[in-house]
């Protein structure tokens, strides 16, 4: 039996959606396209960490022909200008994983003179569209709480915010936050806004891929962190480990709610 979250079972993941005949699209042509095919998956992916793991996973993608959106954090670990540009050169979107409310301790005006610098630093290397918030299950500001009324994603030439500019009434979304794609207590910031009630749901990777092969959900958003996803079994133990520790810590953070 295959492990899940290898990067073997997202390549049946990809091949289920295929063979299904999903069409691929990104959240730029989502949010900017005049009319959408009947059946699509949006392949999201939050770079949070480990970076040459997004490589790896778009070139995947991309022997699939398959176009893909990467949020990346602009911290520096993450932020490498050489491996956003491939990524984007293999065909793939790049958008920017904003956590300048966290940066700013909650000051809404500090977080967008933020906002702008690192917008600007990563469309040095690439066209940046569309931007994602990065959810810090350890601090208590929502870096979506940036918009209001008064305040939108427009202003910075966004096409969208992909948490509050997706009808996910429509479009049905899964996340492997919390090493599942279920959702539950361990998506502390990883939901959407709005009534997005599910008609089905998945467990594991092998779920989902059963529910694209029966064509049970047509409309799809799939959020998956690369680093998350190991090639092999040293990398695996490790990334299992880790998730394992985070979720204990997240589980007692809803305790104390």
């Amino acid at each position: 039996m295959t492990r899940d979250f290898t990067f073997e079972i997202y390549d049946r993941l990809l091949e289920a959606g295929q063979g299904a005949d999903y069409e691929h699209i990104t959240v730029r042509e989502y949010l900017s396209r005049n009319s959408l095919p009947e059946q699509y998956v949006i392949h999201r992916h939050d770079v949070d960490r480990k970076p040459e793991n997004a490589l790896q996973m778009a070139r995947l993608e991309a022997d699939h022909g398959i176009s893909a959106t990467y949020y990346f954090r602009t911290i520096d670990k993450t932020f490498q200008s050489d491996l956003i540009r491939k990524i984007e050169t293999l065909g793939h979107e790049i958008g920017y994983h904003y956590e300048d409310l966290d940066r700013a301790d909650g000051d809404v005006e500090e977080a967008h003179n933020s906002f702008e610098t690192q917008l600007g630093r990563l469309r040095e290397h690439a066209p940046v569209d569309t931007v994602c918030m990065h959810g810090n299950p350890l601090t208590s500001y929502d870096n979506r709480n940036m918009w209001n009324e008064t305040r939108s994603v427009e202003e910075y030439e966004l096409l969208g915010e992909a948490y509050l500019s997706m009808d996910f009434v429509g479009v049905t979304y899964f996340s492997d936050t919390g090493r599942t794609w279920k959702d539950g207590r361990l998506k502390i910031k990883d939901n959407t806004v709005g009534d997005a009630t599910k008609a089905v749901s998945a467990d594991t990777t092998q779920d989902l891929i059963s529910l694209l092969q029966r064509q049970a959900i047509p409309r799809a958003c799939l959020l998956s962190h690369p680093n998350r996803w190991a090639d092999n079994s040293l990398e695996y133990i490790v990334e299992y480990m880790k998730d394992k520790a985070v979720n204990a810590v997240k589980h007692g953070l809803n305790l104390v709610k």
